[in-house]
């Protein structure tokens, strides 16, 4: 991980929501005219990936191993949504942020989100050791 990494550093990203992004897309008896809070999640780890992935080195990788998040108002489909990532602490390889998002009208959600940095080699080891060990052969 590079050295110029600072703690204050911070990225937003606007994305439009999209059927797809639908409440209803992951629970049948939820409503399909609002973002869904996993759809929120997965925006809030990719923005902060964005931000730390300019400062990692070659062979290195990001992973999340900890979000908590409060989705605190429902945003219509087809609204805009702004999300924003801050680094709040840098300890070793480990990097937390601070996560929160907006719809055109409102605060949505906020919360935490860290991520270590990790050799992406040494992972693929262990991912493939995992299978060897498994009695599912990969790709099945």
């Amino acid at each position: 991980m590079k050295k110029n990494l600072r703690v204050g550093m911070s990225i937003e990203k606007r994305i439009r929501t999209e059927g797809e992004m639908a409440a209803s897309r992951f629970h049948k008896d939820s409503p399909a005219a609002v973002l869904s809070t996993p759809s929120l999640v997965t925006f809030m780890q990719t923005t902060s990936a964005d931000l730390l992935s300019q400062f990692l080195e070659g062979g290195e990788m990001a992973v999340s191993i900890r979000i908590e998040m409060n989705h605190l108002a429902a945003t219509p489909i087809g609204m805009d949504v702004r999300i924003r990532a801050e680094i709040v602490r840098i300890e070793g390889r480990k990097v937390s942020f601070k996560v929160e998002a907006f719809d055109e009208v409102e605060k949505t959600s906020e919360g935490y989100h860290d991520m270590f940095v990790i050799d992406e080699e040494r992972f693929d080891r262990g991912v493939a050791k995992k299978w060897e060990g498994s009695q599912i052969s990969a790709g099945s």
